[in-house]
This record gives structure tokens, sequence and C-alpha cells, in this order.
């Protein structure tokens, strides 16, 4: 066990983790705190993908690395959990001194509305849309997450001061 504290942005795609993630690095930072931010999909871009696992496997090999940067790290993964399963999982690679999960959510059509802004052709709009589709239907949520924030009906500055507030990192 390390003491880091890890915090896991977890959600739909266009939910908001990644604008979100860097959202509270300068938060973080401005209030001097040491942190970091990986990023489970910039990590695992790859082609062909190796699989599911290979984010994880990724992550683990660097948690050495971040556990070592500064005493009472702070740790954001911004990701998508498919499963209870999966959160367990990421534990085991991240083994932070807390691992607390954010869910954040909009509303379908917003999420519809951010992925296909974001994505450059219409084989990824598509593709994210259904995404969103799948992660919307899961019935699991309420029980993989610590909390809950809504990123439509907010400046990203309010929803970050939230997520830190519900963290107890504020």
């Amino acid at each position: 066990m390390t003491d880091v504290d890890v915090l896991v942005l977890h959600g739909s795609p266009g939910s908001g983790k990644t604008t979100l993630s860097r959202a509270l690095s300068e938060h973080l930072r401005v209030a001097d705190v040491p942190h970091a931010v990986i990023d489970l999909d910039d990590i695992s871009i790859v082609h062909p993908y190796p699989g599911r696992d290979f984010p994880r496997a990724n992550l683990s090999a660097l948690w050495p690395n971040y556990a070592a940067v500064a005493p009472g790290l702070r740790l954001i993964l911004p990701t998508v959990l498919a499963d209870e399963g999966e959160a367990g999982l990421l534990r085991a690679a991240a083994p932070g001194r807390t691992f607390t999960v954010c869910e954040l959510t909009a509303p379908k059509p917003v999420l519809y509305e951010r992925v296909t802004a974001r994505e450059p052709n219409d084989f990824w709009q598509e593709r994210l849309r259904r995404w969103v589709d799948v992660f919307t239907a899961r019935t699991d949520l309420a029980r993989i997450r610590d909390f809950q924030v809504t990123t439509h009906d907010k400046t990203i500055e309010q929803a970050a001061a939230e997520i830190l507030r519900k963290a107890g990192w504020a």
C-alpha cells in the first residue's frame, strides 16, 4: 500500500472524463498539491489493439514510478469501467491508500452531441454513439461508483469543484 490517493473518473463516452481530469489537474497544480493524471485511453493507443487487459498492464508497470514521485500524491484515472470486476482489477493495478470512483453523467442527447462534435469522422462518431447506448443501458453503475457528478448543467470549473469536494480533496 502506498500513500497515493486514487480518483477514477468513470462514465460514458462524452461525459467529460478527459476534460475534467485536466481541470482537476489544474486546480491541484494551483493549490500546489502533488498529483498526476494517467489517461488509460492514452496509454493503450496501439494497433492492433492487444485487448482490454493492456491498459491495466501498462498502469501496473507505471504505478511504482508514480507512487514514488511524492508523498501524498493524488492520482486521477479517467476511464470507462466495464463492470465491477474491472473496477477490482484497476484497484489491484493502482493499489493506493484510497480508491474512489466518481461516475460522470449527462443526458443521452448531450452525450451524443459531445461525441459527435469531438470525433473526427462518421466511423468514430457512430462507434462512440453505440458505446453511449451500451453504457446508459447498464444496471450496475450504482454498485461501481462512490459518488456521481452531472456534467451537463454546470461549468467545467463547477463540476471540478464538486468532484474535489465529494472526493475529499478540496
